[in-house]
């Protein structure tokens, strides 16, 4: 994520962990009483509550022009996709290294002409 420690330190991101239910629980119901008293029976089979945690960026946006406060950005990140940023990053980062070698070793045999 693009400027995180910053956004971080001005309160403007922050982490969360939320709850979301997929399907909610339904309980089974044999019978209901209507407002008349007439009894009608369902047949309605109970089913358990279906959920997972995200795990979530919360970024606080505003209005450019009135600086007012808009919803906030909320986006959901597993572990596997931070870690696979990371790993990309140290990639490129090995191979800026390589080539920064390679011209500084060009700038060395240049020099000594």
């Amino acid at each position: 994520m693009h400027n995180y420690k910053a956004l971080k330190s001005a309160s403007k991101v922050s982490v969360q962990k939320v709850k979301v239910v997929d399907n909610p629980a339904v309980e089974a119901v044999a019978e209901v009483r209507d407002s008349d008293g007439v009894i009608t029976t369902h047949s309605v089979s109970a089913r358990a509550e279906r959920s997972h945690e995200e795990l979530q960026v919360v970024c606080k946006c505003y209005d450019a022009q009135t600086g007012e406060a808009k919803d906030d950005s909320v986006r959901a990140y597993s572990l596997s996709e931070v870690k696979r940023e990371i790993d990309r990053r140290k990639s490129e980062i090995a191979r800026a290294q390589a080539e920064q070698a390679e011209w500084e070793q060009l700038e060395t045999d240049l020099k000594a002409l």
